[in-house]
């Protein structure tokens, strides 16, 4: 649902993908898949805070269970952060 409602056209609803997201985390607050769909939907609102909250959040659950990012999470946060970076005008 949050990638659904995170995609750009008719059917994007930024607010029903955040319930989405939240409602899976309540679930499974260790699903990767959840927080790249996170990081992803804040990207496209443009919140460069929440998608740095979404990060710090996964790092934070990835450290207590004492285990790596999977390497599409590494891939996909590296490739949003320098997006965000080009978007707010700032070198890489």
């Amino acid at each position: 649902m949050a990638t659904y409602r995170t995609a750009s056209g008719p059917h994007q609803d930024l607010s029903a993908a955040r319930r989405a997201v939240a409602t899976g985390l309540d679930a499974d607050q260790a699903s990767e898949l959840i927080y790249r769909d996170w990081c992803r939907l804040e990207h496209a609102a443009g919140n460069r805070q929440g998608l740095h909250t979404a990060i710090t959040r996964v790092q934070q659950v990835n450290r207590e269970l004492d285990c790596s990012l999977e390497t599409e999470t590494e891939q996909l946060i590296k490739e949003l952060l320098n997006d965000a970076d080009r978007s707010a005008g700032r070198p890489l």
